[in-house]
């Protein structure tokens, strides 16, 4: 690619997702961990209604699926925002290497991604699925947007080669 949402140059699309990437990442942590905290709140609560209408085996069994989805999602989140930082101080200081390192990261966080929809299909169910397929279509296209950055940047830092013509 030549360029980031067909205006932008690859190195400002680069800067733009590394910044949304950890202002994202950020927010999404914050309020996982506060739904985290409500459920635990909720079975840890003795005088609930609907936990008198479940027996404790219920409940363990289903706040054990939402505690792992919820530490997986957690998981993904933290690993997305470090790898995200990688980023902004890769292509602030034109340094390929980390942006390489992004960039397979980035792909492993996709397969990450992917396996979270899993997860999320058997615990919440289809329709809780969507934004993270959707999630995982714009960090595909991240990728191709940072890759083509640390292609062209890689390119520039390349020592230019004069050809001999022939006389």
């Amino acid at each position: 690619m030549s360029k980031c949402c067909c205006c932008l140059s690859l190195r400002t699309g680069s800067l733009i997702i590394g910044y949304v990437s950890v202002v994202m990442a950020s927010c999404f942590i914050a309020i996982v961990s506060w739904s985290l905290q409500k459920v635990v709140t909720f079975v840890n609560s003795k005088d609930s209604n609907i936990n008198q209408e479940h027996t404790s085996e219920e409940m363990a069994q289903v706040a054990l699926g939402v505690y792992i989805s919820h530490a997986y999602f957690l998981v993904v989140l933290l690993y997305y925002l470090v790898i995200s930082v990688l980023l902004l101080v890769g292509v602030h200081m034109n340094k390929t290497k980390y942006m390489r390192y992004y960039f397979m990261a980035g792909l492993f966080l996709l397969a990450l991604a992917l396996a979270l929809v899993v997860v999320t299909t058997i615990f919440f169910g289809l329709l809780a699925t969507i934004p993270l397929l959707k999630w995982s279509v714009i960090l595909f296209y991240c990728l191709i947007i940072v890759r083509s950055t640390y292609l062209e940047i890689e390119e520039q830092n390349k020592p230019r080669v004069y050809e001999m013509q022939l006389l």
